[in-house]
């Protein structure tokens, strides 16, 4: 060891303190140590890693294309994702004066086979680095927004009204506009009379509606250039205490733009779609925002968002479309006596890219001749037209299976549940994921309840329903090798719905079902289970990194086929993924394993008949 005080130094620090002595004893043999100037580089980017850095003194920057992300200071270690990838991503260099210990990469890997503990630090280490680097580049993606025009945003059509218009038409133009403020011309001035105008003169002051709002309204406007930076918006509105700016093109008034459009921005792209779901007044508009969705899905998971944490936008944002759709083709009348339900991924929550339609309605009374029809055909056609292909097992609203009565659902669920077979256990299945999307909620959960309450009759039915987790083999063999099949494009790889998401998602549903659980998402329906069956905590939180970790190489592999021009199915090709990748997925795949293991004894499928 080239510095007798580094054994002292290590010894306290994780994950070095976990080490036993033999391997500290290697550790001291191997570790070298080396003093940088200020500016001098430790690491140059896309190098090959030869060596784990410990920063015992000074301070080390982490630096990418476009600047600093990280900086590393006493104790800090660098770079594991690196070693764990086999390249350098970023570059680390000497802010000042700095030491640092380094122990050889062969090393590093020997200590992570042989002890837990460490490689599990470094594990952790490697989701921690992920987490920060995608932190970083959602503030630069931040301040890009801030740095944008005016223009790129979504502004308002100006609505212009007289100063005779009264207080209640004003409202009113408001609501059929879908706007929060109108503008007031009098003679040679413009004001404008705003929503939290309608609020403090008519409800808090007592002002009847039918006064008119000429003297009411703010002719001090605050106008902005459309040229202009989102961020010079954002002051504005924040020293005058404004909710809304005047934009302006030369000494024309062009919109008008909120604050809420501006958080959006701030936010989530995503506020950009939802509102223009919110806006469209028919069919035809919805279809730019469907659109967008999938480039949505795109663009934040090449942020480095999760796929569980997109599927909540996207399944947010699909239902707020769906119900648009629901609302135009359904009589204002009667859409408190129907329900409209989505099942499957969508039902489940966990829907990214388009596969198919899983809808249905469900009806408080029988419906009447043609009324299922009437509202069934034109929503499931809108939804083909706006890029949502129908489903080839024909789980739409267009069924009379899954769009009948409160009372023909009973009966279907009871017949099921007392003559069970493949078939009976997936329409179970599906209903069973089912979510309320429009009109009356309340409907399904009467037929969940029923399915509860036929459940309690039923004392082995769970364990035969759990069964189905079990069709398809783990592809790991001896000594956990990946078992892997040909690719369409001749490459080896792994159908990792089979192999890992529908093992997960049908054994949790399993256990959901046998302990009533209402969720439907599966991993809310993990964490709801935390502590029952087979879970506890540690392995509830492995199975969600499992789950989610699968689910990114299949939607990466996705992308890559989409953008090749190629149909996407659930297969990933192994031969495309890093080193540290294949491990993760051999790891998952354990886990998998394992659960479906415990699903074996706590079902006691080996018992059954």
């Amino acid at each position: 060891m080239a510095d007798p005080e580094a054994g002292d130094f290590l010894k306290a620090i994780a994950p070095f303190n976990h080490l036993s002595r033999d391997e500290f004893a290697g550790v001291a043999d191997a570790l070298t140590s080396g003093r940088y100037a200020a500016g001098e580089i430790l690491q140059a980017r896309r190098a090959d890693p030869a060596c784990l850095f410990v920063v015992c003194e000074g301070i080390i920057e982490e630096l990418d294309q476009s600047g600093t992300v990280g900086l590393y200071a006493d104790g800090a270690s660098f770079d594991s994702m690196a070693l764990i990838n086999g390249r350098s991503e970023n570059a680390f260099i000497s802010r000042d004066r700095s030491l640092c210990y380094q122990l050889p990469v062969q090393l590093f890997h020997a200590l992570c086979r042989s002890n837990a503990p460490f490689r599990e630090f470094f594990q952790r280490d490697l989701g921690r680095r992920l987490d920060a680097l995608v932190s970083v580049q959602q503030r630069r993606e931040t301040a890009s927004f801030l740095l944008a025009r005016i223009s790129e945003g979504h502004l308002h059509p100006p609505v212009f009204v007289t100063p005779e218009t009264t207080i209640r038409a004003a409202t009113q133009l408001m609501q059929e506009r879908e706007v929060s403020a109108v503008l007031v011309r009098r003679g040679d001035e413009t004001g404008i009379f705003t929503e939290r105008d309608v609020r403090e003169r008519s409800l808090l002051m007592g002002m009847p509606e039918s006064t008119p709002i000429g003297d009411l309204a703010s002719y001090n406007l605050c106008t902005i250039d459309r040229d202009d930076f989102l961020f010079n918006a954002l002051v504005l509105m924040t020293e005058r205490a404004i909710r809304h700016v005047v934009v302006t093109r030369g000494s024309e008034i062009e919109g008008t733009f909120e604050q809420a459009d501006l958080l959006g921005y701030l936010a989530n792209s995503s506020y950009v779609i939802a509102s223009k779901l919110d806006r469209a007044g028919g069919l035809p508009d919805l279809a730019a925002p469907a659109a967008a969705v999938p480039h949505l899905v795109e663009s934040l998971f090449g942020r480095g968002v999760k796929p569980r944490h997109i599927a909540r936008i996207v399944t947010d944002l699909n239902r707020k479309l769906f119900r648009r759709v629901f609302e135009q083709v359904t009589p204002a009348e009667r859409r408190g006596d129907v329900c409209l339900i989505v099942m499957g991924s969508e039902g489940r929550g966990e829907q990214l890219l388009r596969t198919d339609q899983d809808n249905g309605l469900i009806f408080r009374d029988e419906p009447v001749d043609g009324e299922r029809k009437a509202i069934a055909e034109p929503f499931n056609r809108a939804l083909i037209d706006l890029g949502y292909p129908p489903c080839p097992g024909n789980v739409m609203a267009t069924n009379p299976e899954w769009s009948q009565a409160v009372a023909s659902y009973r009966r279907d669920v009871r017949r099921w549940m007392s003559e069970p077979s493949a078939d009976a256990f997936l329409k179970l299945a599906i209903l069973y994921d089912a979510s309320p999307v429009a009109g009356e909620a309340r409907l399904l959960t009467q037929i969940k309840a029923m399915l509860f309450e036929f459940l309690g009759r039923e004392e082995a039915f769970a364990g035969h329903f759990s069964r189905a987790t079990l069709t398809f083999p783990t592809p790991l063999g001896l000594f956990n090798r990946l078992i892997l099949t040909e690719t369409p494009n001749g490459g080896q790889g792994i159908d990792v719905k089979k192999g890992a998401i529908f093992p997960i998602v049908h054994g949790v549903r399993s256990l959901a079902l046998e302990y009533r659980i209402t969720e439907t998402n599966t991993i809310g329906r993990i964490q709801a289970l935390s502590g029952r069956g087979p879970f506890s905590d540690a392995f509830s939180a492995d199975l969600i990194e499992a789950f989610d970790f699968v689910s990114t190489l299949r939607l990466r592999q996705q992308f890559r086929a989409v953008g090749q021009g190629e149909t996407f199915d659930n297969t990933v090709d192994v031969g495309l993924l890093r080193g540290f990748e294949r491990n993760l997925l051999r790891d998952s795949l354990k886990i998998v394993k394992q659960f479906k293991s415990d699903i074996t004894h706590h079902f006691r499928l080996n018992m059954l008949g």
